[in-house]
C-alpha cells in the first residue's frame, strides 16, 4: 500500500514548533519533538524538524526564542527554550492571518499530473485508484473516531476546566477528518477515471479494481 501525500503541506513545521514552545515554555528539545510528533500526527514532519528549527529560530535578526538552559557536552536535545517576545508576536500574526484568496494546492498527485507524460499514465491511474482506496479506509476509521469519542464525551462530568476546553479544541478536527478523506477519495477516483478514459483512447493497458479483486484490462 502506497503513503499519501502530506496533508496541509503549507503548515510551517517552525511555526508548529513555535507554537509548541510558547504553550510549553523550557521544555527540553528532546520532549518538544516528542511533542510535535504526537500532536502533529497529520502533518507527518521528521523526527529532526524541532532539532533543526530551533536554533535556526534562535539566530537572525528575527529572534523567535532564547535557549534558557544548554546541556553539558555536544547532546543538544537536552537543551531548553522559551519565546522570545518577538516569537510570541510572529506566532499572534500567523495565528490570525487571514486565509488566501487562492491556497496553495501541493498534494503530490497534482505536480505528478502536471509533470507526466504518456509513459507514466498507467503508474499514474495505480496510483490514483490506491489513494483513492486508502482514503476511503481512513474515512471509514474517521467515523469510527467521531463515534467513540461522541461515546465518550458522554461519560465526562459537567463541569470543564480550561484544559478540557483546549481539549475540545484540538478534538474539533475529528469532525473534519471524516469531510477530509471522504473529499480525498472522491478526487482520486475523479482522477483514475479520467486517466483511464485516456488510456483507453490511447490504447494502452491499465489495472482496474473489481469486485473480485484487480485485474488486468486491455483497451481498445
Amino acid at each position: 500500500m502506497c503513503v499519501m501525500s502530506r496533508v496541509n503541506p503549507a503548515l510551517p513545521a517552525h511555526m508548529a514548533v513555535l507554537g509548541i514552545v510558547i504553550e510549553q515554555p523550557n521544555q527540553t528539545v528532546s520532549h518538544i519533538a516528542r511533542t510535535l510528533d504526537d500532536r502533529f500526527v497529520r502533518s507527518r514532519f521528521v523526527k529532526s524538524t524541532a532539532y533543526m528549527a530551533l536554533p535556526q529560530m534562535a539566530r537572525g535578526r528575527s529572534v523567535r526564542v532564547r535557549r534558557t538552559y544548554t546541556a553539558p557536552g555536544d547532546d543538544r536535545s537536552m537543551d531548553r527554550y522559551a519565546a522570545t517576545p518577538q516569537g510570541h508576536e510572529v506566532f499572534r500574526a500567523w495565528m490570525f492571518e487571514p486565509p488566501s484568496a487562492v491556497p496553495a494546492i501541493r498534494d503530490a498527485i497534482y505536480g505528478r499530473i502536471e509533470l507526466a507524460r504518456l509513459e507514466h499514465l498507467q503508474g499514474l491511474i495505480r496510483i490514483a485508484r490506491e489513494e483513492e482506496t486508502i482514503a476511503t479506509d481512513l474515512y471509514a476509521a474517521a467515523n469510527e473516531a467521531v463515534r467513540k469519542h461522541e461515546i465518550a464525551k458522554k461519560g465526562q462530568p459537567a463541569r470543564a476546566t480550561p484544559v478540557d476546553f483546549e481539549r475540545e479544541i484540538r478534538n474539533t478536527l475529528l469532525y473534519v477528518d471524516p469531510l477530509l478523506w471522504s473529499s480525498r477519495a472522491a478526487i482520486a477516483a475523479v482522477v483514475a477515471e479520467h486517466l483511464e478514459e485516456i488510456a483507453q483512447r490511447a490504447a494502452i493497458q491499465f489495472d482496474v479494481p473489481d469486485q473480485a479483486g484487480v485485474g488486468l484490462a486491455e483497451a481498445g
